[in-house]
């Protein structure tokens, strides 16, 4: 709800000639957007939206610190928050969600069991790999791919180094 909000309110700003992608979020292109001049039906759909994030701002916050005080408590999650591209919530969801990895043999399995194992078509001599299976938790999968794709935007040469996926999902620390 906060994402479509947040593109309305873009939406209103390139109307009105201004394109600043990600920068109404900030106080300064808050108080820009506040200061475009427009229709009263305009300023009325512009001040209810701003209302409504404002008031979503807030519960997200809270339960944003609810996550985060729970996923301190568990030293599973903190140690899956050191990864590039793993906050509380994926952490916390992974905790909750594996359990405990000691019940799984391997990585893979623990990858298996998400459904980020690609899907194999073989037959005689040629192995064919597809997309990924997609079998598994939902939830769990959408935020692991979420964190793998937050990290390799803050670094680069994080994609090569494939030794640190498979830490991530396995829920070791990377040597």
């Amino acid at each position: 709800m906060r994402t479509r909000i947040l593109n309305q309110l873009q939406s209103i700003a390139m109307n009105e000639g201004i394109q600043r992608r990600g920068g109404l979020r900030s106080v300064q292109g808050r108080k820009r957007l506040e200061q475009i001049p427009l229709g009263a039906w305009g300023t009325r759909r512009r001040t209810d939206l701003l209302i409504l994030l404002d008031q979503l701002n807030e519960r997200v916050n809270e339960l944003t610190a609810a996550v985060q005080q729970e996923a301190e408590k568990r030293p599973e999650a903190q140690l899956l928050m050191t990864h590039p591209g793993v906050g509380p919530v994926t952490a916390l969801a992974f905790v909750l969600i594996i359990g405990y990895p000691e019940r799984f043999q391997c990585g893979k399995q623990i990858g298996r069991y998400v459904g980020l194992i690609p899907t194999e078509s073989s037959s005689g001599v040629h192995r064919r790999l597809g997309h990924i299976s997609k079998q598994g938790n939902v939830l769990l999968r959408s935020l692991l791919v979420e964190a793998a794709q937050a990290a390799a935007r803050f670094d680069p040469d994080w994609p090569r180094n494939s030794r640190t996926w498979r830490c991530v999902v396995s829920g070791r620390s990377p040597k």
